[in-house]
């Protein structure tokens, strides 16, 4: 199950930047199904009994332009240049502008150039917002001029559209920078939380340790001391003081793998604290 964090680095690239990225990474098909779904609208809305198509070769165009845009979720970007994939919004804005100039005025296909705006600001670097803002205010432009569209309206539509494509590129990328700190700070906040879950872990073992197996060890090595002592002189309380040192050494070896991670200030009163000495051979007459 994929977690809510996949889909916020989709959108801000928090795995860091790659060559169209914006066309491979996860859940592609939910996040551009709604841009191909008004795109698809939009063109066959010239279709319907009640549109109207004022120039066929533009018409064409646009859709040409339209599955060549959708094509280029299919190249090998890894193997194109970095600045390509602004090249597939660029396409999708030429295909609304052919499709205006087909359609005329009135069709209010104009409101489609939201789409690979709003596609750029979310998936995009901020300077291919800007290449998209700007290809947005030529279309607007392009088609008033080709409409006959008065002076005025035209200088209004420029400036409206230039506003809107700078506040909507400018708030996203700014939301999109707030996530990515989010995730950043969100990540460091695992990362010390698994550092102190390991510690207290360890401070765990290190304790149960301490009270059950070296307790144990310790105690055994004070019997075996005491046994070869009854047993007197000869081979069997050599292999039992043999036995003791290699104790003592296990000893040292446990307290340096687990009481040396942040024990506190030894206690010199507690012999089997990690200051203390293994069980000392009683001496032989």
């Amino acid at each position: 199950m994929k977690t809510p964090a996949t889909h916020w680095r989709a959108l801000t690239g928090a795995e860091g930047p790659s060559v169209g990225g914006q066309f491979r990474q996860p859940d592609l098909i939910p996040r551009a199904a709604p841009f191909a779904l008004v795109a698809v609208v939009a063109a066959a809305g010239a279709l319907v009994p009640d549109g109207h198509v004022e120039s066929w070769p533009a018409y064409l165009v646009s859709t040409a332009l339209l599955v060549s845009c959708a094509g280029g979720f299919l190249l090998p970007w890894e193997r194109l240049p970095r600045w390509s994939p602004v090249l597939v919004p660029l396409l999708h804005t030429a295909s609304v502008l052919a499709l205006v100039l087909a359609t005329g005025a009135a069709s209010g296909i104009g409101l489609v150039l939201l789409m690979p705006l709003i596609w750029t600001a979310l998936f995009h670097d901020r300077w291919e917002s800007v290449c998209v803002v700007a290809a947005v205010v030529v279309v607007q432009a392009v088609s008033s001029v080709a409409q006959a569209t008065p002076d005025v309206v035209v200088a209004r539509r420029i400036v409206l559209w230039s506003a809107l494509g700078g506040l909507i590129a400018v708030a996203t990328h700014g939301l999109r920078d707030r996530i990515r700190s989010s995730l950043v700070a969100n990540a460091a906040l695992q990362a010390e939380v698994r550092e102190l879950s390991l510690a207290r872990e360890r401070e765990r073992i290190a304790a149960g340790l301490r009270e059950g197996v070296v307790r144990k060890v310790f105690d055994t090595g004070l019997e075996l001391h005491g046994t070869a002592a009854m047993i007197g002189e000869g081979p069997a309380r050599t292999r039992l003081l043999r036995c003791v040192t290699e104790l003592d050494e296990a000893i040292q070896a446990l307290r340096q793998s687990v009481f040396d991670l942040g024990e506190g200030p030894e206690d010199p009163e507690d012999p089997h604290g990690p200051g203390a000495t293994g069980p000392v051979a009683p001496e032989t007459h």
